[in-house]
């Protein structure tokens, strides 16, 4: 059995990877945006770079060499105290570096204007593996693979449609059990994964041209 991805591979990435859909695009792009934003929300939160129930608090430096947990550090640093949900909009640029990344990295390639995803087989395994965990209701066996099955599922990796509602149901009863020993940093991955789906449910009734 294809396995889900592990913390060798950067949580954003997977989550923006497994947003792939033949025969070269990214399907849903404004709510992967979304999930890729949360992703590196948490990942600033978990190695204690960021804390905050209500809204996000950077901590320390910007600058530690990873380049797109760096730029969302900077954003939060530079910026006057915001509402978690106000840090939903305008996600493009996540999205954005997140896809370069992986081009970068030569696990998706660009021909004209379409993506191609070099291991597309296990991509579209992984994609019916997560809608297999959440239609089970069954969480992953780490919160790494936790958190991805909340967000990828959320923006509708699997499906025709995003089902951020879904995962916004399993969020609390899944994370809090992974996350009790976070602190801090555990009460600001809960809030950004629960916002970024409220985020997503949103953007699902607004018009197209809205987003």
């Amino acid at each position: 059995m294809t396995e889900l991805p592990t913390d060798t591979e950067q949580l954003a990435l997977a989550v923006c990877r497994l947003s792939w859909q033949a025969p070269g695009r990214v399907r849903h792009p404004y709510h992967v945006g979304i999930a890729v934003r949360a992703a590196l929300f948490t990942e600033l939160a978990r190695t204690g770079r960021l804390v905050g129930r209500i809204r996000p608090e950077a901590i320390g430096e910007s600058d530690t060499g990873n380049p797109l947990p760096d730029a969302l550090h900077r954003a939060v640093a530079g910026r006057r105290p915001a509402l978690w949900k106000r840090w939903y909009s305008h996600v493009e640029a996540d999205r954005q570096a997140a896809t370069d990344a992986l081009v970068a990295s030569g696990r998706w390639q660009l021909d004209g204007r379409r993506l191609v995803d070099v291991d597309a087989g296990t991509t579209a395994l992984q994609q019916r593996q997560i809608e297999e965990l959440l239609a089970a209701k069954q969480p992953p066996d780490s919160l790494d693979r936790v958190l991805l099955v909340l967000l990828a599922g959320g923006h509708g990796a699997a499906s025709t449609r995003p089902a951020p509602r879904r995962s916004r149901r399993l969020a609390k009863k899944w994370l809090e059990p992974e996350l009790r020993t976070y602190g801090h940093g555990g009460d600001a991955t809960l809030a950004a994964v629960f916002y970024a789906l409220g985020a997503m449910r949103r953007a699902h009734t607004l018009p197209f041209l809205s987003r």
